[in-house]
């Protein structure tokens, strides 16, 4: 998703909100059907790992399992256990409620693929500098903690003071790394702000290393995603989009209104999809003509 990446950030933000906060709000099987293939898809385009993937699934399964066992809602009852029913409703509800899921873990994913530090401060620095600076610290210092912790272990396994294999002995240990790791940390948050404060941090209003202009792809996208948001939720106003799932599945009237609404939506959640491949389209022409 290399033209993703390159968009304005704040038009990138504006395309996540608003699929996150539409499939939310719907909750209807043919939406999450939707947001579910596109978001995989465009994890596979970013070059998404199968163990996140992986992982991914299981929660799917244990959701979709999960929900008909517990739920004891519907009318129409498909086996017992006991004297406990599984009903066709809180089937669908478990399946689209797992789906969901899953799309948005997805989309999260692809989210935190195609923004980084520089781009989470771009996004949070006009409306809370202390939060844009609280929320990169954290992304930066994590890994680099989790890291350290690493080498000090290493590093006390090499001097012969790994501990044993009783409880006690692996406390002891674990206790060494912690303090080791907690006099690091306190003096690296020293030289760090020391650091800040000679750059002058506070002092003035931020710049940034990487200049987001707003080109005439990003305004066309934004133009197209407005539009995509209006047409997906002015419709559902007038006509009901809403899928029933208890105590019996209730399939909103295919009209001509949440026709438009759901075709929208669906335009809406392919359009970095459409850009990217239209990107990659115009690129190997241009390289054809060379």
């Amino acid at each position: 998703m290399t033209w993703f990446q390159k968009c304005n950030p704040f038009v990138s933000l504006i395309y996540f909100i608003a699929v996150t906060t539409l499939a939310a709000v719907y909750n209807n099987p043919y939406h999450t059907a939707v947001t579910l293939i596109c978001t995989v898809i465009m994890f596979i385009m970013c070059g998404g790992k199968r163990k996140t993937a992986l992982g991914f699934f299981v929660i799917f399964i244990l959701t979709f399992i999960v929900n008909p066992i517990i739920s004891k809602k519907g009318a129409t009852p498909l086996l017992f256990i006991g004297n406990d029913p599984i009903t066709l409703e809180a089937i669908v509800y478990g399946l689209n409620s797992a789906s969901l899921i899953a799309a948005i873990l997805f989309l999260f994913r692809c989210f935190t693929e195609m923004t980084d530090s520089e781009k989470l401060m771009y996004l949070l620095s006009p409306f809370s500098a202390t939060a844009a600076l609280t929320v990169s610290a954290v992304l930066r210092f994590t890994p680099l903690y989790v890291r350290q912790a690493e080498q000090i272990a290493e590093q006390q396994t090499a001097l012969g003071a790994q501990g044993g294999k009783s409880i006690p002995e692996k406390i002891k240990h674990g206790g060494r790394v912690f303090s080791a790791l907690s006099t690091w940390a306190l003096e690296n948050g020293i030289v760090t702000a020391d650091s800040m404060a000679c750059r002058g941090y506070g002092t003035g209003r931020r710049s940034f290393y990487t200049a987001y202009g707003f080109k005439k792809s990003d305004g066309l996208f934004l133009t197209f995603e407005l539009i995509l948001i209006v047409s997906t939720v002015v419709p559902s106003l007038f006509s009901s989009c809403t899928f029933g799932y208890y105590p019996g599945i209730v399939i909103p009237e295919l009209n001509a209104l949440f026709l438009l609404s759901a075709s929208s939506y669906a335009l809406l959640v392919l359009l970095p999809l459409i850009f990217e491949i239209t990107d990659r389209i115009k690129w190997k022409y241009l390289l054809q003509k060379i």
